[in-house]
């Protein structure tokens, strides 16, 4: 019994020391890990389809990048986005967009996002911007036009993302516009100092207009360089040429303020060295001229967008 027990345990031992050495070989290279798989596909060589995880909150985001032959001096990329599962995809190559990006010295980013509550970037659509923006400037060989900060135009759901985009990455957003986007609500002020213009249709849904102006007004108490302004007559669907015109104007004077050359660092505005608007009378001063409360007034870059600011509401 005794040689039998030693016999036992001795093959027991066997058994195990060949089940650790088969433990640490190598695995044959069929078991080996695959590569990780795509974070999406080209749609060409300017475009990338990102592909939504199961947590991300989105169903479709697609990009396209415009820029200008020699990218060397570019000075920032102009994000677009549309309304509610409506595509901007595309107007990177619209005509007037491009002369603006000309005239600026800037590139162009069309997006398209359709499912989900995709207006909030920090559950996946920020990200999938990110993602695009590296796999197009990698693949066309600019990997310097990836690290650009960026401009944010967009309407309706496209500006309420442009408006949260400013929350999410401040450091990264010289400005952005939010056309009749209401679906906003006051946040944290990290990004008070990224300069920000809510544009409203008068005869808009009234809740829009009334979150987009509470916003501007609780950021302005806290020296925020904000403003808003009302295009008369205009519903939500309304032609956006006013818009972008403003738009347009807005960002030329805040990038010659917040970009310099040679750094992608943003320069923070003091908020007295612009201008203020009367939201009432329209009228418009000088930061230390104004003659009432400036927490209640629209902040401006300076006379010039002023002029356009009260052009846009007559």
């Amino acid at each position: 019994m005794h040689i039998l027990r030693v016999s036992l345990l001795l093959q027991m031992f066997l058994l195990f020391s060949c089940n650790i050495v088969d433990f640490e070989e190598p695995k044959p290279s069929s078991q080996l890990p695959t590569e990780p798989q795509l974070s999406g596909e080209f749609l060409n060589d300017w475009a990338y389809s990102v592909n939504p995880e199961p947590y991300d909150n989105f169903e479709v985001a697609q990009f396209g990048l415009w820029v200008p032959d020699d990218v060397t001096d570019l000075r920032a990329l102009l994000i677009l986005l549309h309304g509610a599962n409506t595509s901007a995809l595309g107007f990177e190559n619209n005509q007037g967009w491009q002369d603006y990006a000309n005239e600026e010295n800037i590139g162009l980013i069309g997006v398209s996002f359709k499912g989900g509550s995709y207006t909030n970037p920090v559950g996946g659509s920020g990200n999938a911007l990110l993602i695009a923006l590296d796999s197009i400037t990698s693949r066309n060989n600019i990997p310097e036009v990836y690290n650009l900060p960026f401009i944010m135009r967009g309407f309706s759901a496209g500006g309420v993302f442009s408006y949260n985009f400013s929350h999410w990455k401040p450091e990264r957003v010289v400005a952005f516009v939010n056309i009749r986007g209401g679906g906003i609500s006051v946040d944290t002020p990290e990004n008070k100092h990224v300069p920000g213009l809510m544009l409203i249709g008068e005869n808009d849904a009234p809740t829009r207009g009334e979150r987009m102006i509470n916003v501007v007004n609780t950021n302005r108490t806290i020296g925020g360089v904000w403003g808003y302004a009302i295009e008369p007559g205009a519903e939500h669907f309304s032609s956006l040429d006013a818009s972008n015109f403003l738009a347009k104007k807005f960002f030329s004077a805040v990038l010659d303020l917040r970009v310099s050359n040679g750094t992608n660092e943003l320069n923070d505005i003091p908020e007295n060295s612009g201008w203020l608007g009367n939201n009432e009378t329209k009228e418009i001063f000088l930061f230390s001229n104004y003659p009432d409360n400036p927490e209640e007034a629209t902040w401006l870059t300076d006379e010039l967008f002023g002029n356009y600011w009260q052009e846009y509401q007559e």
